[in-house]
């Protein structure tokens, strides 16, 4: 039987149970009517006054280049970043994709210009459509978010499926995707996560490139950091390497459990900040049979939980996706042998190392 993982509100994590995955089915066509959202429309004279104002500001105008220069080679950079999310519309076209990333992250939005929806339960969504022209706003800015994240993401995949005309409703269907818009992460055509509803989906879009496709910002890759442990080897290699003096923590978690998902940025966070001090490591519990049985092996009964070792022995466990608890758990695990979190990074300096002392 398969860990299935349900979230329970409130609580910051999610319970493994032994249940079949149900699935679920798209019930009906969504609305639409002729036309779509409009985009303002500036003259050339008022965006060269503005690139000049704000290139002046920001230092953004390189040396010897004029105002135009500088609004030509944006022009141009934006189109390179268009250039990253590509537009399907029919089965065919997502068929050829999938085949085309290969064993890469693919992210689709699944869009639509009529509909915007919340993704909250009937009767919040009612009245967040009472106004129909500041429901839709949310959703305009989505395009501007997904093509930043895939200007610094090179090494996945990004698609925008328009859900308005009868062959991306088709798609729609077999996808399941029941509101709009929705964000999808596939890898070697297989579905590992979605996000339903506007609400939170710009978090959503940077929270699932980071879980699933290994970066963060600046090019950084989130495993240098928090690397994976796929075996039993490499999970015992891990604590053996860590010496005695740094926390090791070991994040266990779900391919598909949200609250894996949106805690992970804040492990990442902590184990750049905590270098010398904690090393963590994530252990996916249903990546594979070695891992599912290692995770009946620690008896973990909820994700995300973080397991402490040290000398690789177990020292302790917190269960959940606090930031705050999980850093005053490492900060007392830590402090009980009188070793010193690391000196806070000052703008301009570099990084200290963690300052360990005995009592």
């Amino acid at each position: 039987m398969a860990c299935k993982c349900s979230s329970r509100s409130g609580l910051g994590h999610a319970v493994c149970t032994s249940a079949q995955p149900r699935r679920t089915a798209h019930r009906g066509k969504f609305n639409r009517r002729q036309g779509g959202c409009g985009l303002l429309q500036q003259s050339r004279l008022q965006r060269q006054t503005r690139l000049q104002a704000s290139s002046t500001e920001r230092g953004t105008v390189k040396v010897e280049e004029t105002p135009e220069d500088a609004y030509q080679r944006r022009l141009r950079e934006s189109q390179r970043v268009e250039e990253r999310v590509d537009v399907i519309f029919s089965q065919e076209d997502w068929d050829r994709e999938l085949d085309k990333a290969g064993s890469r992250l693919v992210v689709l939005e699944v869009e639509s210009s009529e509909i915007c929806q919340s993704g909250l339960k009937e009767e919040a969504e009612l009245h967040w459509k009472a106004d129909k022209a500041a429901s839709l706003e949310p959703c305009s800015r989505l395009k501007h978010v997904l093509q930043r994240t895939a200007r610094d993401c090179p090494d996945v995949t990004f698609l925008t499926l328009e859900a308005d005309t009868p062959e991306g409703q088709a798609l729609c269907d077999q996808l399941g995707v029941e509101v709009l818009p929705t964000l999808q992460f596939w890898k070697d055509k297989q579905k590992l996560w979605e996000h339903r509803g506007v609400l939170q989906l710009e978090q959503g879009i940077g929270e699932g490139v980071l879980y699933y496709g290994d970066s963060a910002a600046n090019g950084v890759k989130a495993s240098t950091y928090v690397p994976d442990l796929a075996s039993r080897e490499q999970f015992d290699k891990f604590l053996q390497q860590q010496d005695d003096k740094v926390l090791t923590v070991i994040n266990v978690v779900l391919t598909s459990a949200t609250p894996c998902i949106r805690v992970f940025a804040a492990v990442l966070a902590l184990a750049k900040n905590f270098v010398g001090y904690a090393a963590f490591g994530r252990l996916i519990g249903d990546g594979s049979d070695e891992t599912r049985q290692l995770l009946q092996e620690l008896n973990i009964k909820e994700v995300p939980t973080f397991i402490f070792y040290r000398g690789g022995k177990e020292v302790g466990r917190h269960v959940g996706s606090s930031r705050g608890d999980l850093i005053g758990k490492i900060l007392q695990q830590q402090q009980a042998l009188g070793i010193a979190p690391p000196v806070p990074q000052q703008p301009g300096r570099p990084r200290k190392a963690a300052v360990s002392q005995q009592r």
